[in-house]
């Protein structure tokens, strides 16, 4: 399930910060492959602006655009956060290759949710005053940051299982709240880094060492580190919610196969099986074939099999 399965780690800070700088070489030269596609979507957007196209519509097609590099992005930096060596250009050609079809699919939905945020933002910046306007922006403000978290879970587990994309999006509902830790970390983490930017941005007040300054930092380093905090972050809920289950479960399966030749007792230990998560709160969740279901649905199953063996 998970791919290329490693040691666990406690993921703590020293370990972001180790595991980073232990790679900077190599994750400055993924940086910069990344942005040979930023480049050219920049040169198309600056074209197109000279023509007179200057449509929000257009710029946010970057994010359908630059999807399948995404994946490469975060294919290396989940290598990184689980401790595997890699190999820059060769791990981001694959990671493009084994996920750019999940990651431009979610592209397409997030370019339709960013649109309409974009727009609903910049409606409500004109009529805060009204309090009825006031709790429909609290609430849009809560639907935006339920989909950054769900964002989160979704893109690292696109590049860490080998789940159907209707599990991975049904888990990564689920993991939105399991890993508001790790979610809550990542915006604090996104908030000192534009902290610290914005303070770069307050020394040099020059326009063009500001766009100089951001061209560096972009080539060398924003994409890959923006990444490395998603992956880092939401990896430790993911393992321990998804691929430890798993790897339990198919740990007694084997066992199962190993001890039962016939299909009727093989059967019959799915149904203890089912039976033993069947013991507890109907509305928690288990976790059942590489997904989490609620205990309810194994319950109803066990009826259905009691009712069909009356």
């Amino acid at each position: 399930m998970e791919k290329n399965q490693t040691k666990y780690k406690k993921m703590t800070l020293s370990d972001f910060l180790g595991g980073y700088f232990e790679n900077a070489g190599k994750l400055t030269l993924v940086n910069m492959l990344f942005c040979i596609p930023v480049a050219v979507f920049a040169v198309i957007i600056y074209l197109l602006y000279n023509f007179g196209v200057n449509n929000i519509f257009i710029i946010f097609l970057a994010i359908p655009f630059l999807s399948p590099f995404f994946a490469g992005l975060f294919y290396v930096v989940r290598r990184v956060t689980i401790g595997e060596e890699i190999h820059p250009v060769k791990d981001f050609i694959k990671g493009i290759k084994e996920n750019s079809f999940y990651f431009l699919i979610n592209s397409i939905v997030l370019y339709i949710i960013s649109i309409g945020l974009f727009v609903t933002f910049s409606f409500y910046g004109t009529g805060l005053n009204d309090s009825f306007m006031t709790v429909l922006f609290g609430m849009t403000i809560f639907f935006t940051l339920f989909f950054l978290f769900f964002e989160n879970s979704f893109l690292t587990m696109c590049v860490t299982v080998d789940l159907k994309l209707g599990d991975i999006v049904k888990n990564s509902v689920l993991l939105v709240i399991k890993g508001i830790a790790g979610h809550l970390k990542t915006v604090i983490s996104f908030a000192f880094t534009a902290v610290i930017i914005y303070s770069i941005f307050m020394f040099a007040r020059n326009i063009y060492l500001i766009l100089a300054i951001m061209s560096i930092l972009t080539i060398l380093l924003l994409p890959v580190m923006c990444s490395y905090i998603i992956v880092f972050n939401s990896y430790k809920t993911l393992k321990k919610h998804v691929i430890d289950p798993y790897v339990e479960e198919k740990k007694y399966q084997d066992e199962i196969s190993k001890n039962n030749n016939a299909d009727d007792e093989l059967y019959y230990e799915d149904i203890e099986k089912l039976r033993s998560l069947s013991k507890g709160d109907e509305n928690e969740f288990v976790f059942l074939n590489g997904k989490m279901i609620k205990r309810k649905t194994v319950i109803n199953i066990l009826k259905k099999y009691d009712n069909d063996n009356e």
